[in-house]
């Protein structure tokens, strides 16, 4: 195999992307224009926000499994895992059962968490697969100015592939530890210069491993949970560009069993599980119009199905389900034809249509929860660019937000950059967000039993600021330092009711966070790469407590590198420092992966092989008030093998 893909050709259509990027030195990279902080294209350095940005080729040499994967090699990023969803930490914040509704997640800009959890998928349970992903961008702290609720601590967005990205097919099969099994198909092609079209589809097994809980070790399971971990998915997207007209489609289902008797279900015994289910449909528009001003709206329509079944002694079955439905749209008048201006107005509104909650036994039938609270919001923005001189460049955005149920909400936002030469660029950014409690941490109630609602709770508000610099090293190099402090008031958090024992959300007093992040990179013209972090903070709240499941130390080393003709190895090391859990403390830890693949050889395709956590370290991630364990185990060693034919 390795003097074939020695001596294979470059399969050109494939990879003409990222070779492009590979070539590119970094100060070209580092003007590849960003959408997501601004909600329109400019270059890293005139961004108003801190923004990291994996491209095409990195994603492609590392072969992360999902958005979780990736997302967690950037600064003061961490990723905790509950054996069914994946919970992004943003710098030192990361409450156990937070379903990331403190992030948004965007796909081409496009809006993706629910409107009943507010969750922001981004593991296996993710509407996408990032086979399908061109480039991953990351906003580090508050951007409601421009998009309203959610963006608190940050905003991933997900630029997906165009058909001319791929122009052909290409088809994937993997198998790996767990029994896992996984195939894919990807379909696209630019039919001339102004139409594309893009079509993918992937489908997952897996039966996952044989885990031990000591807290279940009573002498008749052993605690022992066998052949309970099991995952399937199905996921596809389309998408198709017509001149200045753009439109997309994407569905996922995933089903997830639960090996870990969450919310006291029985353990050891098969049938407690979960599905999540996504669907959108979105119509956009990008043109300019006669007089030179740049117009943009979108239009779109989602939904999002969950249910949960749950197995308690006695036979008993609970099924927990959600159901939400939305439509909304957007406009954005972008007035770039005033001398040193660059000007953004914009109007979007969202109509909740179905936010139904329902919680009942199967057998005997009771129902215990029954309610639909459908919602809307309005919001209107402005942001203008302000370059006032070569060096300096001002940034001012401002949005007013509407909710159905509560008082309007001001976002401000302003940065102030400083760019004294090209090898250096400073910024000093000061922001406000907010987030309205959503359906589920307002309403449900489960017949007092283990929760109640709390129709009460406001809205929690962040303001933050921030200073960052970023400075060009000798030849492809780099180095950044950012210094930020978040104080969080109003927080919706779950707690225990000490009248009654029963778990609630409800506001709490004002927290804070602090922290500096070093990154470096370098890259060199024979394609080694190599890019390190490493990142301390200090949570706490009113009280001075510290909060839970935040590492006070992340670090991260990434590298690249080309082997023989033909063959690239990719390695990662991510350390977390101890943190603390909801009784006690999980001590730190420190995971190496690696990746070795080769490029397409004529007539054979590709193959990759990945090693996640080589040494099979034992490692842990708090757990929230939902189990009866502190601290949940994650996966040892495991292996996997991929194989990628183009047709």
């Amino acid at each position: 195999m390795v003097l074939w893909c020695c001596s294979a050709p470059l399969q050109a259509a494939v990879l003409a992307e990222a070779v492009e990027l590979a070539q590119m030195s970094l100060d070209d990279l580092l003007r590849v224009e960003v959408q997501s902080a601004s909600r329109y294209g400019q270059p890293l350095a005139d961004s108003p926000a801190s923004v990291r940005v994996i491209e095409q080729e990195e994603l492609r040499r590392h072969h992360y499994r999902n958005l979780a994967e990736a997302l967690s090699s950037l600064p003061g990023l961490y990723v905790s895992n509950d054996r069914n969803y994946s919970y992004l930490g943003v710098r030192g914040f990361n409450r156990p059962g937070d379903y990331n509704s403190r992030i948004l997640l965007l796909t081409d800009g496009a809006r993706r968490n629910d409107a009943l959890y507010d969750q922001a998928h981004i593991g296996n349970e993710a509407p996408i697969e990032l086979d399908w992903v061109k480039r991953l961008e990351f906003v580090s702290g508050p951007s409601s100015a421009v998009y309203g609720a959610n963006a608190l601590f940050g905003i991933v967005n997900a630029v997906m592939l165009d058909g001319g990205d791929v122009n052909g097919t290409r088809l994937s099969a993997e198998v790996g530890s767990g029994a896992s099994r996984r195939l894919g198909l990807l379909a696209g092609q630019r039919m001339d210069d102004t139409r594309d079209w893009l079509v993918a589809l992937a489908a997952s097994d897996t039966r996952g491993s044989d885990l031990y809980f000591p807290e279940f070790n009573t002498g008749v399971d052993n605690g022992w949970a066998r052949g309970l971990d099991g995952e399937s998915y199905q996921k596809a997207y389309a998408k198709f560009n017509l001149g200045h007209w753009h439109l997309s489609a994407n569905l996922s289902s995933r089903d997830k069993n639960l090996p870990n008797a969450p919310y006291s279900t029985v353990f050891g015994q098969p049938g407690t599980h979960t599905v999540d289910q996504h669907a959108l449909i979105e119509l956009a528009y990008d043109g300019l119009l006669v007089n030179g001003w740049q117009q943009q709206f979108r239009v779109f329509d989602g939904s999002y199905r969950y249910s949960g079944d749950y197995v308690y002694t006695g036979k008993i079955d609970n099924r927990d389900t959600g159901r939400a439905n939305w439509v909304g749209g957007d406009y954005r008048l972008i007035i770039s034809t005033w001398p040193m201006h660059k000007l953004m107005l914009g109007i979007e509104t969202q109509w909740n249509t179905l936010v139904k909650q329902r919680n009942f036994d199967v057998f005997p039938a009771t129902s215990y929860l029954d309610n639909n609270h459908p919602s809307r919001t309005l919001g209107v923005f402005v942001q203008d660019e302000w370059r006032l001189s070569r060096q300096w460049l001002l940034n001012l955005g401002l949005r007013y937000d509407q909710h159905s149920d509560y008082p309007a909400i001001t976002s401000p936002r302003a940065a102030l950059i400083y760019q004294p030469n090209e090898g250096a660029t400073l910024k000093m950014m000061l922001g406000n967000a907010y987030r309205a409690p959503n359906a589920y941490e307002r309403f449900y109630d489960d017949g007092g039993v283990l929760q109640k609602a709390n129709p009460a709770l406001r809205p929690e508000r962040i303001r933050s600021a921030e200073l960052a610099a970023d400075f060009r090293v000798a030849q492809g190099g780099r180095f950044g330092v950012s210094l930020y402090r978040n104080v969080v008031r109003d927080m919706i958090d779950q707690v225990v009711d000490p009248t009654d024992g029963m778990v609630v959300f409800a506001n709490q007093p004002s927290l804070q966070t602090r922290g500096v992040e070093l990154d470096t990179e370098k890259r060199w013209p024979s394609g080694y790469r190599v890019r390190a972090s490493l990142s301390r903070q200090w949570s706490s709240a009113v009280n001075g407590s510290e909060l839970e499941n935040s590492p006070q130390w992340l670090g991260k080393v990434v590298l690249g590198m080309p082997l023989a003709v033909g063959w690239t190895l990719a390695s990662e090391w991510q350390g977390v420092s101890d943190r603390r859990s909801l009784v006690g403390r999980v001590p730190g830890f420190g995971v190496f992966n690696l990746t070795l693949s080769c490029e397409p050889m004529v007539g054979w395709g590709a193959f990759v092989l990945g090693v996640h956590n080589m040494g099979d370290r034992r490692y842990l991630d708090p757990a929230s008030s939902a189990f009866a364990q502190d601290a949940l185990a994650q996966d040892g060693r495991q292996f996997r093998l991929r194989w990628t034919l183009p047709l």
